[in-house]
């Protein structure tokens, strides 16, 4: 036995070597064909025309992998073939183009996973040209008649589940752009407008893979996004052409609202839908209307803030672990679950749409078995929009049919649910909700319970749906009767008892009779095929039959497979409908998901108004708290005094985790969803701005320190009193003068100037002096016991700055070596002894003033001032202080009395407010 196993590990291990040595000089065999095609051929043997066609195909989509149906396969050649291999690890073969001729490197893969294999290479960021038989094979037919059905790029693939297939073309006018947006997975077609500073922001809401740009443009590094590019041509960008586009797709009324509030957009839409109808041919799914995305809508948040967040992905990994999403996520279908993570990078701005979602959130929290039955029935419910997408551009099999069969069973018990609820928008929801009891019932008449999931092989129609299908049904269950019949008479006529009647794809029917039998065997019986322990014959009868029953096998399957599409065009020409009731069922689910999260985990409804208070009790951050099991809740209130907290305290102490806490309290507040807190009174915000940590941004040439001030220089842009506003540790990443320095002068603005709500974070605890001066701050801290040399972080946010940083004590945590922490206690002990002493210590104790600018005081001197700046030479500190100086130059030049000093504070241990 042993020996046996080890011959049997010999001949795997054979083989593999042979199937390496194999794709090796395969691939040798491409890269010398390269070479060989820059030099003059030498006469050549000619190809098949199969290879011929192949070739005149591929010229076509250079750019593109070419899957070339060949039979049950689809093939590739050549370089394709290679680098398929590769990405797909499948092997590389080869076969001889003709007689006598080199062997074309070649690798395959069956027909009927074909979704699986572009998926794999989509997702590695290639194109696939997918070229189709449209015709049978036959004898006599001569070379099949092939073209590229579809070109699948990676924001055009929708097909698979999870695969948004996210779509987007920008027109650039100035610093303004013109955005559309594309899902084919759902139909949705946006139109956006954003600034340059803007788009990263938007780009990372929506995540296109995809991104069309004109010839020539190029779009910035997106920090941990790198969509696919695909460059256009400047003619498809002509707004008279794209707009005509349009406008014969959905109508010239439809597009000539939008035109003057989103010309840009729709340029950039027109571009969007000429590239699909191009690459998806025939398969294009059902497009909705475009429409334009108000600004004012939704909170804006940043790339940076949708980060540092973790709301739909985390900072490490990329995941959706341990991220807001993955917290609200008790979503029963793939719509709600879209839903929710829309919802989490649109927060609403008006109050009343949020107060409409918290009602009905709250009346699902409040009654367990409503929730319950619309969550059970929703489980029953697979994609609709996916489905819609499929159907619609004829991608659709018959399994999806059923699925959609499936999905509408359950719409009649919601939409009674919903309608006897007097939530004004969950019944609102009901009203809307179309149970499409027509689609169901034919799909049901229509559709056996489990069809085969290929088209053309049969076992799709229910009996009584043709009346011509159910006669040819007939013939092949009499022919079955037929065939005993038969075996049972040439056996009596035979005497051989072993004669029986079989059937193969190759040969169709026979007679097959062992040799030992051959002398009893008839003279009409015509052989067909020797084996080696039997012969196979024909016989009149059997070939009439056989043509008979093969004749109407191939008519049934014809028939049936034209009742299939004929069945799945109907659905498509009910797309609309089948698109709100998936919209419906989406909100539904998101709407449900919140209340399940809310009512498990004991959060509660927020009260949400215009104010501009931010007063919360025993809030919780609720995803640190998911991952852990317990947290430390704390109190936050901001409002117009204060206005801007001031939080210091050791690093590890949980100064971060606060700040994120009150940015997601807010957040969660304004998508309509209830808090981890005892109480929860916020007003709503405009904007969300976080500035928590920098990494180099090597592609860029960017240090942290310049990522850091190029966030801040655009919170202090963009920030209204309206919002929100963290900032970590302002100026840590330069010298310490010059980072208390800019901490102090971004400070000071945020407070006295923009007065956005502020959590500032900072290890200069100098700073809790501005306090003392600037009524709308006060300070916080990190409570620490200590208690001989040892020290405990509490978690707990009291009033009052921190008296020191602790440093060394988490240094000892970190696990340095303990000569180093002793040293570096002997050494601080030595710099704060100095410290007290020194002159240059004691003079920053002085309120000093900066002096005011001379010959500056004209608005034409501040022109003149801008005009001498070389942004290419400015460093950021100098970009900030020149920030200063320009805003104090504007101020001075309105007022008729000159300019008004602006104090410095001074950098001392005062603790301030608290």
């Amino acid at each position: 036995m042993e020996k046996c196993l080890l011959s049997s590990d010999w001949t795997l291990l054979g083989v593999y070597v042979r199937l390496k040595v194999l794709t090796f000089f395969t691939v040798k065999a491409v890269e010398q064909g390269k070479g060989r095609r820059n030099t003059q051929a030498v006469q050549q043997p000619p190809e098949t025309d199969m290879m011929a066609q192949y070739r005149g195909i591929k010229a076509q989509y250079q750019d593109a992998l070419l899957f070339f149906r060949f039979g049950d396969f689809y093939e590739m050649f050549y370089e394709d073939a290679a680098l398929a291999s590769r990405e797909l690890d499948i092997v590389l073969t080869s076969r001889p183009q003709a007689k006598n001729s080199e062997r074309v490197p070649m690798c395959g893969v069956p027909y009927h996973r074909l979704e699986t294999y572009v998926a794999r290479l989509i997702g590695k960021g290639h194109k696939v040209a997918i070229c189709e038989q449209l015709e049978g094979a036959s004898k006599g037919r001569g070379l099949i008649q092939r073209e590229v059905i579809r070109v699948v790029t990676p924001g055009t693939f929708f097909e698979a589940e999870r695969q948004e297939g996210a779509l987007a073309a920008l027109c650039f006018e100035g610093e303004q752009i013109g955005m559309a947006l594309l899902q084919l997975a759902t139909g949705e077609f946006l139109l956006l407008e954003a600034s340059r500073e803007e788009l990263p922001g938007v780009l990372s809401r929506f995540r296109p893979q995809e991104i069309l740009l004109q010839e020539g443009q190029r779009l910035e590094a997106l920090p941990h996004y790198q969509p696919f590019i695909a460059e256009q041509p400047a003619e498809a960008f002509i707004p008279e052409q794209a707009l005509t586009l349009l406008a014969d797709h959905f109508g010239r009324e439809a597009i000539a609202s939008l035109v003057p509030t989103a010309r840009q957009g729709l340029v950039a839409a027109g571009v969007l839908l000429g590239y699909v109808k191009e690459t998806q041919m025939g398969f294009l799914p059902h497009l909705q209307v475009p429409k334009q995305e108000s600004r004012d809508q939704f909170v804006f948040l940043d790339a940076q803030t949708q980060r540092n967040l973790e709301l739909v992905e985390n900072i490490y990994q990329g995941t959706e672990e341990g991220t807001l999403l993955a917290v609200l996520d008790r979503a029963r279908t793939s719509m709600g679950r879209r839903r929710l993570k829309r919802w989490l990078l649109h927060p609403l701005r008006a109050v009343t749409p949020i107060q409409e979602r918290q009602d009905a959130v709250a009346e699902l929290v409040l009654k367990h078995s409503l929730r319950t039955r619309l969550q059970e029935a929703l489980a029953q419910v697979l994609d609709l929009e996916r489905l819609t997408s499929r159907i619609t551009s004829a991608v659709a099999n018959p399994r999806d049919l059923v699925a959609l069969r499936t999905s509408l069973a359950p719409l009649p018990l919601i939409h009674d649910l919903l309608s006897a609820t007097p939530i004004p928008l969950l019944h609102g929801l009901g009203s809307q909700l179309d149970v499409l009891e027509d689609l169901h019932a034919e799909i049901q008449r229509v559709l056996v319970d489990e069809p085969r999931v290929t088209v053309k092989e049969g076992g799709l129609i229910r009996p009584g749906v043709c009346a011509e299908l159910d006669e040819l049904h007939a013939v092949g269950q009499e022919g079955t009767g037929w065939l005993a019949n038969y075996e049972q008479q040439e056996r009596d006529r035979t005497q051989i008892g072993n004669l029986k009647v079989g059937f193969n794809k190759v040969f169709g029917y026979y007679i097959e009779i062992t040799k030992s039998n051959l002398g009893a065997v008839p003279l009409d019986y015509q052989r067909r095929q020797t084996l080696a322990n039997a012969e196979r014959f024909i016989t009149d009868p059997l070939k009439a039959f056989e043509q008979q029953t093969l004749l109407a096998l191939e008519r049934a399957k014809e028939l049936e497979y034209q009742r299939f599409v004929e069945l799945r065009d109907q659905v498509a020409t009910q797309a609309a409908r089948l698109r709100q009731t998936a919209e419906v069922l989406g909100t539904l689910d998101g709407l449900a998901s919140l209340g399940e999260v809310a009512a498990s985990q004991g959060w509660v409804k927020p009260e949400v108004s215009e104010g501009h208070h931010l007063t919360i009790t025993e809030g919780r951050h609720p995803v640190v708290e998911s991952l852990r099991g317990e947290f430390v809740p704390n109190d936050l209130h901001l409002g117009q005094d204060p206005s801007f907290l001031i939080l210091t305290g050791p690093n590890a102490a949980g100064k971060s985790t606060y700040a994120r806490q009150a940015a997601i309290l807010v957040l969660l507040a304004q998508i309509g969803s209830f808090v981890p807190a005892e109480t929860a009174h916020i007003g709503v915000v405009d904007r969300i701005f976080t500035r928590v940590g920098a990494a180099d941004f090597l592609a860029r040439g960017l240090s942290t320190f310049m990522m850091e001030m190029m966030e801040t220089a655009n919170i202090l842009r963009y920030a209204t009193s309206k919002s929100l506003v963290i900032l970590d540790e302002v100026g840590r990443g330069t010298g310490t003068s010059d980072g208390q320095a800019i901490a102090q002068a971004v400070a000071e603005m945020l407070a006295q100037e923009i007065k956005a709500r502020t959590l500032f974070t900072t290890h200069y605890h100098q700073l809790a002096a501005l306090a003392d001066r600037i009524p709308s701050m006060a300070n916080a801290r990190l409570a620490v016991r200590e208690e001989q040399e040892e020290v405990s972080f509490l978690y707990k946010v009291v009033p009052g700055a921190a008296p020191k940083s602790y440093g060394i004590y988490v240094a000892k945590l970190a696990g340095l070596p303990p000569a180093v922490v002793q040293r570096a206690s002997e050494l601080l002990a030595q710099l704060e002894q100095e410290e007290s002493v020194s002159p240059v210590g004691n003079a920053r104790a002085e309120v000093r003033e900066v002096p005011p600018p001379s010959g500056w005081l004209r608005r034409e001197a501040l022109v003149a001032r801008l005009l001498e700046l070389d942004p290419l030479r400015t460093t950021p500190l100098e970009a900030l202080e020149l920030l200063a100086e320009l805003r104090h130059l504007a101020q001075s030049s309105s007022r008729s009395e000159g300019w008004e000093a602006a104090p410095v504070m001074p950098f001392s241990k005062q603790s301030g407010k608290g």
